[in-house]
């Protein structure tokens, strides 16, 4: 008898799949481990599947044998993706998820905040809400911190800040994850794993420091994972991502990111118009006057390539 459950993380050729909160080892049938080998990231954490239970699997968490068979995918509402050196082919970190949790750090490694903005447009990109969590902050004075995040804020982005050291922030963001299927994302040493073992204790997910030589993060997580949360809802770690590569009809999702310039751009001349060079420009027009800000718009163009 077919039953319906959710990827939550990959171990080698096993899937692990949570039915009605019952997680076991699953392995794909055999026309589904052909589909694997033609489609990338055939299976991400997040992902809607069909099983079938093995009569002869062992199950539970400590097994090595299998104990359900993976007979179906559905289609994925959303995804986090990236390209991939293959050209043609992207890596799908999470399926159907609610939004995108992007975590940087206020020191050890530094804020950047156009690296928000790529991963923003990612989201967008995907389908996903966008959320941004500074974390560390006890390592920064606030009124630094909010000069960082003004121009997010002034973009209706929604911003939280957290410490996992004196415990700020942690309840908004708990109550902003609980009854959502979340991920979180940022590169290595922004503090991801510690943020999640501050606000779920009982997950105690390995973590590690960054090197005080080069100040960048060693990878701690290794591969994506969900986590059930105690209120509901899921909650996917992801590998700590040094740098988010936007695939090239990414424009669209960029400019929603940037919502004045996408107001502005309905004003243009040129419907195609790049906001570069172009005459007739409502966009340039509107940085001209002060509307729009200097820095928000070289961004914008920075991650247009336009520049």
């Amino acid at each position: 008898m077919s039953e319906y459950g959710i990827v939550t993380r990959n171990d080698g050729p096993r899937f692990w799949v949570d039915v009605a909160g019952e997680e076991f080892p699953c392995v794909l049938r055999g026309r589904l481990k052909k589909e694997q080998l033609r489609e990338s990231s055939f299976l991400a954490v997040g992902d809607r599947v069909e099983v079938e239970r093995l009569p002869e699997g062992g199950g539970g968490a400590g097994s090595d044998r299998a104990a359900g068979a993976i007979t179906a995918r559905a289609p994925r509402r959303t995804e986090l993706s990236r390209p991939t050196s293959f050209r043609g082919q992207v890596h799908v970190m999470a399926a159907n998820v609610d939004q995108m949790v992007h975590v940087q750090a206020a020191a050890q490694p530094a804020f950047q905040l156009r690296l928000a903005y790529r991963f923003l447009a990612t989201a967008r990109r995907g389908g996903m809400e966008g959320l941004v969590v500074v974390n560390k902050c006890d390592l920064q004075p606030e009124a630094v911190i909010q000069s960082w995040i003004d121009p997010l804020v002034a973009g209706g982005v929604p911003v939280v800040l957290t410490s996992a050291v004196d415990g700020r922030g942690l309840d908004e963001l708990r109550r902003l994850l609980t009854g959502r299927i979340s991920v979180l994302a940022g590169k290595s040493g922004v503090g991801k794993s510690s943020l999640v073992n501050a606000l779920y204790p009982e997950w105690q997910a390995r973590t590690t420091g960054v090197s005080l030589w080069n100040n960048k993060g060693r990878h701690t997580t290794t591969s994506s994972r969900l986590y059930p949360l105690p209120g509901g809802g899921y909650l996917a770690d992801t590998p700590g991502i040094r740098e988010l590569a936007l695939f090239d009809d990414d424009q669209e999702a960029v400019s929603g990111v940037f919502n004045e310039i996408e107001e502005a751009a309905a004003s243009c001349r040129f419907r195609d118009c790049t906001h570069s060079h172009e005459p007739g420009c409502a966009v340039k027009a509107a940085v001209a006057r002060g509307d729009i800000s200097q820095d928000r718009y070289d961004s914008f163009l920075l991650l247009t390539k336009t520049t």
